[in-house]
């Protein structure tokens, strides 16, 4: 656990400041003003935070990450004879998020719009971005079908896809010699989505599946679909069912006897340390000991631990994923500004589109976008369970070493080609 004082306070403050906002040189160099960027989050507000929702702790994460990038990316942009402008909306509905959209686009003459926390809010955001010809940067919703069914120019990932989830799950499996999976799924769209696409990140990893089990999503009782699954002659169980469903299922896993190691699907909310604390304290065998995350609060590499450490001494609080996304959104539109003197969205999208456009987002490599549906290429990360730590909700240093950053999938290093690289997660254009 890194200690913070002012002098590394400070120091990150600056190298967040200044990291990667000197625009190339240019025939014209000049840096339109103001930069204006909307977002849109749930988060918690006064007397709420007592009948807080889940998504709730998802978006205040997000709108920290947004409040770090105005005043620490601002510091940059001011450097360029500009201003940024981070405009703050909160959605705890899909209504609110559409009546918080329509108004950024309307009235406050933005040139991004960055959200997508919540069941249907990255839906909405994206078809009023479309609407508004801006680009929208999705850092909340992970669904395949959402990538394909609302495919747009305007429309950029930076959370990752379930397939990449998958597949970095798959790697995971593999390098531990986890090779014969059973799958354990819910029947609902996305939970059927999850098991079919389970197949593919399988075959990817030089894997099987020796049988899939679907439950009843919201089920009280699995103990017969449960017997099902102790039947199955694998190494590891694949627990790909909705957030909600993981705890009463895998307890009554362990009730059963199934002593079977675990991975579990990293949805939004089970990315958080309040999460992976209270799955650790539930569950003693099955809670998973290595999970994989967009981010971790953990991470010491480069550019990684001055943000982790911005976030936790401004609010004392993990730096979660979607803090993460949030800033990284906020910085790609930043860089890109920088990078063609314009925030026209025809200006902007050509520039995230090119094959040679790379961004630095504190991963240890360079990323870019994928032409074929503006997903973010990114290194995934793998985190290792401490279960020894005892967990303090009010002791910000327990909270954060519940769980410690072990390293990013794809492993090893890159050689000549990034991208193609990075690929190994997710869908190419064909199954795209």
């Amino acid at each position: 656990m890194t200690t913070i004082t002012r002098r590394n306070f400070l120091a990150g403050a600056t190298a967040l400041a200044t990291a990667g906002l000197a625009a190339p040189a240019l025939a014209n160099t000049t840096v339109p003003s103001p930069i204006r960027i909307g977002t849109v989050f749930p988060a918690r507000t006064g007397a709420s935070f007592i009948r807080a929702s889940v998504n709730d702790f998802i978006g205040t994460a997000g709108r920290m990450g947004a409040l770090l990038a105005d005043t620490q990316l601002g510091t940059g942009v001011e450097a360029q004879g500009a201003r940024l402008d981070v405009l703050l909306s909160t959605s705890p509905t899909v209504e609110a998020a559409v009546r918080a959209g329509e108004r950024l686009v309307e009235t406050e003459n933005i040139c991004a719009l960055v959200g997508g926390v919540g069941e249907g809010q990255a839906q909405v955001l994206a078809e009023i971005a479309a609407r508004a010809q801006i680009p929208f940067f999705n850092v909340g919703e992970t669904s395949d079908a959402f990538r394909r069914e609302a495919a747009s120019p305007y429309l950029f990932h930076i959370e990752a896809s379930d397939a990449m989830y998958l597949d970095a799950l798959g790697l995971l499996a593999a390098e531990q010699g986890l090779r014969r999976w059973a799958v354990v799924s819910d029947t609902g769209d996305r939970g059927a989505a999850l098991a079919d696409r389970a197949e593919r990140a399988a075959e990817k990893s030089g894997c099987m599946i020796v049988g899939t089990v679907m439950v009843p999503p919201a089920l009280p009782v699995y103990f017969a679909e449960i017997e099902e699954l102790a039947a199955l002659d694998a190494d590891v169980i694949f627990v790909l069912a909705d957030y909600q469903d993981q705890f009463p299922l895998m307890i009554q896993m362990e009730e059963s006897g199934i002593t079977t190691p675990t991975l579990s699907f990293p949805h939004s909310i089970t990315q958080t340390r309040d999460f992976i604390a209270a799955s650790r304290n539930r569950l003693p065998i099955l809670n998973p000991r290595h999970r994989v995350a967009l981010w971790d609060t953990t991470n010491t590499g480069p550019g990684a631990e001055d943000f982790n450490l911005q976030i936790r001494a401004r609010y004392a609080e993990p730096a979660d994923p979607t803090a993460w996304a949030a800033f990284h959104a906020i910085k790609i539109v930043i860089d890109t500004v920088m990078a063609t003197g314009s925030t026209e969205a025809e200006a902007i999208i050509a520039h995230l589109e090119k094959p040679e456009t790379t961004f630095d987002v504190a991963k240890g490599v360079d990323v870019s976008f994928r032409p074929w549906d503006h997903q973010l290429r990114q290194p995934l990360a793998v985190l290792e369970i401490d279960d020894e730590v005892v967990w303090r909700q009010l002791q910000l240093a327990t909270r954060i070493d519940v769980a410690r950053y072990t390293g990013s999938l794809p492993a090893g290093e890159p050689e000549d080609d990034v991208a193609q690289w990075l690929d190994v997660l997710g869908d190419g254009p064909e199954e795209a």
